[in-house]
Protein backbone atom coordinates (compact mmCIF):
# COMPACT_ATOMS: atom_id res chain seq x y z
CA UNK A 1 0.00 0.00 0.00
CA UNK A 2 1.25 3.49 -0.75
CA UNK A 3 1.93 5.43 2.44
CA UNK A 4 2.00 8.99 0.97
CA UNK A 5 -1.78 9.43 1.06
CA UNK A 6 -3.20 10.88 4.24
CA UNK A 7 -6.53 9.40 5.28
CA UNK A 8 -8.95 11.40 7.40
CA UNK A 9 -11.28 9.75 9.92
CA UNK A 10 -14.40 11.07 11.62
CA UNK A 11 -13.94 9.10 14.83
CA UNK A 12 -11.20 9.63 17.41
CA UNK A 13 -11.37 5.91 18.28
CA UNK A 14 -8.28 3.84 17.46
CA UNK A 15 -9.98 0.71 16.13
CA UNK A 16 -13.37 -0.52 14.99
CA UNK A 17 -14.54 -3.99 16.02
CA UNK A 18 -17.31 -5.39 13.81
CA UNK A 19 -19.51 -8.17 15.20
CA UNK A 20 -22.14 -9.76 12.92
CA UNK A 21 -24.84 -11.26 15.12
CA UNK A 22 -27.92 -13.41 14.54
CA UNK A 23 -29.93 -14.45 17.62
CA UNK A 24 -26.85 -14.19 19.84
CA UNK A 25 -28.61 -12.97 23.00
CA UNK A 26 -27.42 -16.00 24.97
CA UNK A 27 -23.86 -16.18 23.58
CA UNK A 28 -22.54 -12.67 22.91
CA UNK A 29 -22.15 -11.39 26.50
CA UNK A 30 -18.77 -13.12 27.14
CA UNK A 31 -17.30 -11.41 24.08
CA UNK A 32 -18.70 -7.98 24.98
CA UNK A 33 -17.29 -8.31 28.49
CA UNK A 34 -13.91 -9.57 27.25
CA UNK A 35 -13.54 -6.61 24.87
CA UNK A 36 -13.55 -4.32 27.91
CA UNK A 37 -10.31 -5.95 29.09
CA UNK A 38 -8.12 -5.92 25.97
CA UNK A 39 -5.06 -3.68 25.64
CA UNK A 40 -7.10 -0.86 24.06
CA UNK A 41 -9.37 1.17 26.33
CA UNK A 42 -13.11 0.82 25.51
CA UNK A 43 -13.18 4.60 25.05
CA UNK A 44 -10.98 4.08 21.99
CA UNK A 45 -12.97 1.19 20.49
CA UNK A 46 -15.72 1.83 17.96
CA UNK A 47 -17.71 -1.34 18.67
CA UNK A 48 -20.23 -1.99 15.88
CA UNK A 49 -22.71 -4.83 16.31
CA UNK A 50 -24.71 -5.66 13.20
CA UNK A 51 -27.89 -7.50 14.17
CA UNK A 52 -28.69 -9.48 11.03
CA UNK A 53 -32.44 -9.86 11.55
CA UNK A 54 -32.48 -11.45 15.02
CA UNK A 55 -35.79 -12.48 16.57
CA UNK A 56 -34.45 -12.33 20.15
CA UNK A 57 -33.10 -9.39 22.20
CA UNK A 58 -29.61 -9.32 20.68
CA UNK A 59 -29.87 -5.64 19.71
CA UNK A 60 -31.24 -4.56 23.08
CA UNK A 61 -28.55 -6.41 25.03
CA UNK A 62 -25.72 -5.07 22.88
CA UNK A 63 -27.03 -1.51 22.97
CA UNK A 64 -27.12 -1.58 26.76
CA UNK A 65 -23.48 -2.70 26.93
CA UNK A 66 -22.42 -0.11 24.36
CA UNK A 67 -24.24 2.65 26.24
CA UNK A 68 -22.44 1.67 29.45
CA UNK A 69 -18.91 0.95 28.23
CA UNK A 70 -18.32 1.81 24.54
CA UNK A 71 -19.37 5.45 23.97
CA UNK A 72 -18.19 5.46 20.36
CA UNK A 73 -20.02 2.23 19.48
CA UNK A 74 -23.34 1.55 17.81
CA UNK A 75 -25.83 -1.21 17.03
CA UNK A 76 -27.10 -1.53 13.48
CA UNK A 77 -30.30 -3.56 13.26
CA UNK A 78 -31.29 -5.09 9.93
CA UNK A 79 -34.94 -5.93 9.39
CA UNK A 80 -34.21 -9.20 7.58
CA UNK A 81 -31.47 -11.80 7.74
CA UNK A 82 -29.25 -11.30 4.70
CA UNK A 83 -26.18 -13.38 5.59
CA UNK A 84 -22.84 -12.96 7.32
CA UNK A 85 -21.21 -11.30 4.31
CA UNK A 86 -23.97 -8.72 4.10
CA UNK A 87 -23.73 -8.00 7.85
CA UNK A 88 -19.96 -7.52 7.69
CA UNK A 89 -20.32 -5.24 4.66
CA UNK A 90 -22.82 -3.12 6.58
CA UNK A 91 -20.55 -2.94 9.63
CA UNK A 92 -17.41 -2.02 7.70
CA UNK A 93 -19.35 0.61 5.77
CA UNK A 94 -20.28 2.29 9.06
CA UNK A 95 -16.77 2.21 10.56
CA UNK A 96 -14.75 5.43 11.02
CA UNK A 97 -11.29 4.41 12.25
CA UNK A 98 -7.82 3.57 10.86
CA UNK A 99 -8.05 -0.12 11.83
CA UNK A 100 -11.01 -2.48 11.40
CA UNK A 101 -11.27 -5.89 13.06
CA UNK A 102 -14.00 -8.42 12.28
CA UNK A 103 -14.77 -11.44 14.43
CA UNK A 104 -17.57 -13.88 15.19
CA UNK A 105 -19.97 -13.07 18.03
CA UNK A 106 -19.37 -16.40 19.82
CA UNK A 107 -15.72 -15.52 20.63
CA UNK A 108 -14.44 -18.75 19.13
CA UNK A 109 -11.10 -16.97 18.57
CA UNK A 110 -9.17 -15.99 21.68
CA UNK A 111 -8.87 -12.19 21.91
CA UNK A 112 -5.09 -12.40 22.30
CA UNK A 113 -5.22 -12.39 18.51
CA UNK A 114 -6.02 -8.67 18.59
CA UNK A 115 -2.55 -7.66 19.80
CA UNK A 116 -0.91 -9.99 17.27
CA UNK A 117 -3.06 -8.50 14.50
CA UNK A 118 -2.25 -4.90 15.45
CA UNK A 119 1.45 -5.72 15.34
CA UNK A 120 1.11 -7.39 11.92
CA UNK A 121 -0.84 -4.41 10.55
CA UNK A 122 2.23 -2.24 11.01
CA UNK A 123 3.65 -3.89 7.89
CA UNK A 124 0.63 -5.50 6.20
CA UNK A 125 -2.78 -4.43 4.91
CA UNK A 126 -4.84 -7.50 5.83
CA UNK A 127 -4.32 -9.96 8.70
CA UNK A 128 -6.03 -13.35 8.72
CA UNK A 129 -6.47 -15.57 11.77
CA UNK A 130 -5.42 -19.13 10.99
CA UNK A 131 -6.16 -22.38 12.76
CA UNK A 132 -3.62 -24.18 10.59
CA UNK A 133 -0.36 -22.34 11.29
CA UNK A 134 2.29 -23.64 13.64
CA UNK A 135 1.53 -22.24 17.07
CA UNK A 136 -2.24 -22.25 16.63
CA UNK A 137 -4.54 -24.41 18.75
CA UNK A 138 -8.06 -25.71 18.16
CA UNK A 139 -10.43 -27.29 20.64
CA UNK A 140 -13.71 -29.10 20.16
CA UNK A 141 -13.68 -29.18 16.36
CA UNK A 142 -15.56 -32.14 14.90
CA UNK A 143 -13.88 -34.25 12.25
CA UNK A 144 -16.47 -33.32 9.63
CA UNK A 145 -16.10 -29.59 10.32
CA UNK A 146 -12.30 -29.81 10.17
CA UNK A 147 -12.47 -31.77 6.92
CA UNK A 148 -14.97 -29.44 5.25
CA UNK A 149 -13.16 -26.27 6.36
CA UNK A 150 -9.79 -27.57 5.19
CA UNK A 151 -11.29 -28.73 1.91
CA UNK A 152 -12.96 -25.39 1.22
CA UNK A 153 -9.74 -23.48 1.94
CA UNK A 154 -7.84 -25.83 -0.39
CA UNK A 155 -10.49 -25.30 -3.08
CA UNK A 156 -10.11 -21.52 -2.68
CA UNK A 157 -6.36 -21.74 -3.11
CA UNK A 158 -6.82 -23.69 -6.33
CA UNK A 159 -9.37 -21.19 -7.65
CA UNK A 160 -7.49 -18.04 -6.68
CA UNK A 161 -3.81 -19.02 -6.58
CA UNK A 162 -3.29 -17.44 -3.15
CA UNK A 163 -1.57 -19.21 -0.26
CA UNK A 164 -3.87 -18.49 2.71
CA UNK A 165 -4.24 -21.73 4.64
CA UNK A 166 -7.47 -20.86 6.49
CA UNK A 167 -9.87 -18.54 4.68
CA UNK A 168 -12.85 -19.28 6.94
CA UNK A 169 -11.60 -18.31 10.40
CA UNK A 170 -13.89 -15.52 11.58
CA UNK A 171 -11.06 -13.32 12.90
CA UNK A 172 -9.56 -10.82 10.45
CA UNK A 173 -8.05 -7.35 10.72
CA UNK A 174 -7.53 -4.62 8.15
CA UNK A 175 -6.08 -1.22 7.64
CA UNK A 176 -9.27 0.81 7.59
CA UNK A 177 -9.01 2.24 4.05
CA UNK A 178 -8.21 -1.21 2.61
CA UNK A 179 -11.24 -2.72 4.35
CA UNK A 180 -13.46 0.08 3.03
CA UNK A 181 -12.45 -0.58 -0.56
CA UNK A 182 -12.58 -4.37 -0.35
CA UNK A 183 -15.97 -4.58 1.32
CA UNK A 184 -17.54 -1.84 -0.81
CA UNK A 185 -16.75 -3.83 -3.95
CA UNK A 186 -17.64 -7.28 -2.59
CA UNK A 187 -20.86 -8.98 -3.68
CA UNK A 188 -21.17 -12.26 -1.73
CA UNK A 189 -23.61 -12.27 1.19
CA UNK A 190 -23.00 -15.75 2.62
CA UNK A 191 -20.14 -17.52 4.37
CA UNK A 192 -17.84 -17.56 1.32
CA UNK A 193 -17.63 -13.79 1.68
CA UNK A 194 -14.36 -14.33 3.62
CA UNK A 195 -12.80 -16.04 0.63
CA UNK A 196 -14.04 -13.32 -1.72
CA UNK A 197 -12.50 -10.55 0.40
CA UNK A 198 -9.13 -12.31 0.39
CA UNK A 199 -9.33 -12.85 -3.35
CA UNK A 200 -10.05 -9.14 -3.87
CA UNK A 201 -7.12 -8.28 -1.59
CA UNK A 202 -4.70 -10.36 -3.64
CA UNK A 203 -6.09 -8.98 -6.91
CA UNK A 204 -5.48 -5.48 -5.51
CA UNK A 205 -1.86 -6.35 -4.62
CA UNK A 206 -2.47 -5.80 -0.92
CA UNK A 207 -0.16 -7.40 1.62
CA UNK A 208 -1.88 -10.29 3.45
CA UNK A 209 -0.43 -11.96 6.55
CA UNK A 210 -1.72 -14.99 8.47
CA UNK A 211 -1.32 -15.20 12.25
CA UNK A 212 -1.76 -18.23 14.50
CA UNK A 213 -4.83 -18.12 16.74
CA UNK A 214 -6.29 -20.12 19.59
CA UNK A 215 -9.73 -21.27 18.49
CA UNK A 216 -12.46 -23.15 20.36
CA UNK A 217 -15.64 -24.57 18.84
CA UNK A 218 -18.61 -23.03 20.65
CA UNK A 219 -21.80 -25.07 21.22
CA UNK A 220 -24.92 -24.10 19.26
CA UNK A 221 -22.92 -22.77 16.34
CA UNK A 222 -24.93 -21.04 13.61
CA UNK A 223 -22.86 -22.85 10.96
CA UNK A 224 -24.70 -25.74 9.27
CA UNK A 225 -21.72 -27.68 8.02
CA UNK A 226 -23.12 -29.48 4.96
CA UNK A 227 -25.74 -26.95 3.83
CA UNK A 228 -23.58 -23.87 4.36
CA UNK A 229 -20.56 -25.51 2.73
CA UNK A 230 -22.58 -26.36 -0.37
CA UNK A 231 -23.98 -22.82 -0.57
CA UNK A 232 -20.51 -21.34 -0.03
CA UNK A 233 -19.08 -23.48 -2.82
CA UNK A 234 -21.83 -22.34 -5.19
CA UNK A 235 -21.50 -18.68 -4.17
CA UNK A 236 -17.76 -18.63 -4.67
CA UNK A 237 -17.94 -20.42 -8.02
CA UNK A 238 -20.52 -17.87 -9.21
CA UNK A 239 -18.28 -15.04 -8.04
CA UNK A 240 -15.22 -16.47 -9.80
CA UNK A 241 -17.22 -16.95 -12.99
CA UNK A 242 -18.01 -13.22 -12.76
CA UNK A 243 -21.74 -13.75 -12.76
CA UNK A 244 -21.91 -10.75 -10.42
CA UNK A 245 -19.64 -7.79 -11.04
CA UNK A 246 -18.56 -5.41 -8.28
CA UNK A 247 -19.94 -1.90 -8.40
CA UNK A 248 -17.50 0.96 -9.00
CA UNK A 249 -16.76 3.29 -6.10
CA UNK A 250 -17.98 6.84 -6.66
CA UNK A 251 -16.39 9.92 -5.13
CA UNK A 252 -16.17 13.69 -5.06
CA UNK A 253 -12.98 15.78 -5.18
CA UNK A 254 -13.03 19.15 -3.40
CA UNK A 255 -10.08 21.06 -4.85
CA UNK A 256 -7.80 23.00 -2.52
CA UNK A 257 -4.14 23.69 -3.28
CA UNK A 258 -3.29 24.52 0.33
CA UNK A 259 -4.19 22.66 3.51
CA UNK A 260 -7.44 24.13 4.78
CA UNK A 261 -8.29 23.02 8.31
CA UNK A 262 -11.71 24.68 8.14
CA UNK A 263 -12.53 22.81 4.92
CA UNK A 264 -11.32 19.54 6.44
CA UNK A 265 -13.50 19.93 9.52
CA UNK A 266 -16.51 20.96 7.45
CA UNK A 267 -16.19 17.93 5.17
CA UNK A 268 -15.78 15.48 8.04
CA UNK A 269 -18.80 17.05 9.73
CA UNK A 270 -20.92 16.97 6.56
CA UNK A 271 -20.34 13.46 5.24
CA UNK A 272 -22.19 10.44 6.66
CA UNK A 273 -20.50 7.90 8.91
CA UNK A 274 -18.26 5.49 7.08
CA UNK A 275 -17.24 7.68 4.16
CA UNK A 276 -13.57 7.44 3.24
CA UNK A 277 -11.71 10.77 3.01
CA UNK A 278 -8.30 11.25 1.44
CA UNK A 279 -6.11 14.33 1.82
CA UNK A 280 -4.40 14.73 -1.55
CA UNK A 281 -2.04 17.37 -2.91
CA UNK A 282 -4.89 18.80 -4.96
CA UNK A 283 -7.58 18.77 -2.28
CA UNK A 284 -9.81 16.39 -0.32
CA UNK A 285 -11.45 13.42 -2.00
CA UNK A 286 -14.57 11.84 -0.51
CA UNK A 287 -15.26 8.23 -1.46
CA UNK A 288 -18.79 6.96 -0.85
CA UNK A 289 -17.83 3.47 0.31
CA UNK A 290 -20.77 3.39 2.71
CA UNK A 291 -23.72 3.94 0.36
CA UNK A 292 -25.90 1.74 -1.80
CA UNK A 293 -25.33 2.22 -5.51
CA UNK A 294 -27.12 5.34 -6.73
CA UNK A 295 -27.46 7.10 -3.36
CA UNK A 296 -23.97 8.58 -3.70
CA UNK A 297 -25.18 10.73 -6.60
CA UNK A 298 -27.83 12.37 -4.44
CA UNK A 299 -25.33 12.97 -1.64
CA UNK A 300 -22.82 14.27 -4.16
CA UNK A 301 -25.35 16.86 -5.31
CA UNK A 302 -25.90 17.98 -1.70
CA UNK A 303 -22.17 18.33 -1.08
CA UNK A 304 -21.68 20.25 -4.31
CA UNK A 305 -24.22 22.80 -3.10
CA UNK A 306 -22.57 23.02 0.34
CA UNK A 307 -19.07 23.54 -1.08
CA UNK A 308 -20.08 25.58 -4.12
CA UNK A 309 -17.18 28.01 -3.56
CA UNK A 310 -14.67 25.26 -4.30
CA UNK A 311 -13.84 23.56 -7.57
CA UNK A 312 -15.56 20.17 -7.48
CA UNK A 313 -15.28 17.09 -9.68
CA UNK A 314 -16.81 13.62 -9.59
CA UNK A 315 -14.50 10.61 -9.43
CA UNK A 316 -15.04 6.89 -10.02
CA UNK A 317 -12.89 3.82 -9.39
CA UNK A 318 -13.28 0.28 -10.66
CA UNK A 319 -11.55 -2.77 -9.19
CA UNK A 320 -8.44 -2.20 -11.28
CA UNK A 321 -8.01 1.35 -9.97
CA UNK A 322 -7.56 0.58 -6.28
CA UNK A 323 -3.86 1.43 -6.34
CA UNK A 324 -4.84 5.01 -7.13
CA UNK A 325 -6.77 5.13 -3.85
CA UNK A 326 -4.49 3.20 -1.54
Amino acid sequence: MKRNTKFLFKSSAKISVILPALNEEKRISPLLNALRSISIDPQNIELIVVDDGSTDDTSLLCQQVINDFFPKGKVITKSKNAGKGSALRTGVAAANTPIIITMDADMATDLQAIDSALLALETHDVVVGSRNLQGSTTHGTSTIRRTVTTGFSFFNRLMTRHNVSDTQCGFKAYRGPAAKILFATSVINGFSHDAEILDLAFQSNLSVQEIAVNWTAIPESKVRIIKDSYESFYEFCAYRMKLRKPQPIQGLMVASQLYDSFLTEEILHSIPDGSLCLQRDTGIEILFTNLENGNELHLGDDLQKKFANYELSLTSYSKGDFSRIL
